[in-house]
């Protein structure tokens, strides 16, 4: 094998272990939606630590503050939040981006309805079945659900709000592009 091929091969090797592991992305930032840390963040309107965060992450009983720096890490990571070392030692602060700007909840262009509902545990688990579907047919959130979406949602209010929080969000988007 040539050089280029060892090359490719090793490429190879890291997109699938990308795809395999993207998954770790989006429930990061469902935890960063569901803990509010964009809201804190820009509430501050400057960067804050990650135990400033935590003062106000809401209804927290006993929060895992090395938990909370290691998401913090790989959100920065992912250019969702800046990182910030005071020169003198002291504690990193991170702050705001345009991706992060995306996941405020009071805002009229976020993204954080969308992405509750998408990395909903009923959507998901749908996912594991799009094999069986492809080979017996059937819609997945049917094979998991025992039902159409629709009629699921009609059942359950709280997941019908989310469903309904979710078009309303990309609505909003879609027509603020159109106007634009």
């Amino acid at each position: 094998m040539g050089p280029k091929e060892a090359e490719a091969e090793l490429q190879a090797q890291a997109d699938i272990w990308k795809y395999m592991l993207s998954y770790v992305d989006s429930m990061a930032v469902k935890c960063t939606v569901e803990l509010r840390i964009a809201d804190i963040i820009n509430m501050h309107g400057c960067p804050i630590t990650s135990l400033q965060i935590v003062a106000d992450i809401p209804d927290a009983l006993s929060l895992n503050v090395s938990y909370l720096k290691r998401l913090m890490r790989l959100l920065v990571r992912r250019k969702i939040f800046t990182e910030h070392h005071p020169s003198e030692g002291g504690d990193t602060k991170y702050g705001m981006t345009h991706l992060s700007r995306w996941l405020l909840q009071g805002s009229q262009m976020s993204l954080a309805p969308m992405l509750l509902k998408e990395t909903h545990p009923r959507l998901t688990t749908s996912w594991h079945t799009i094999s069986h579907c492809i080979k017996g047919g059937g819609i997945c959130f049917e094979k998991i659900n025992g039902r159409e979406i629709w009629d699921f949602a009609s059942e359950n209010p709280e997941f019908n709000k989310l469903f309904i929080d979710a078009m309303a969000c990309t609505a909003r988007i879609m027509m603020n592009t159109i106007l634009s």
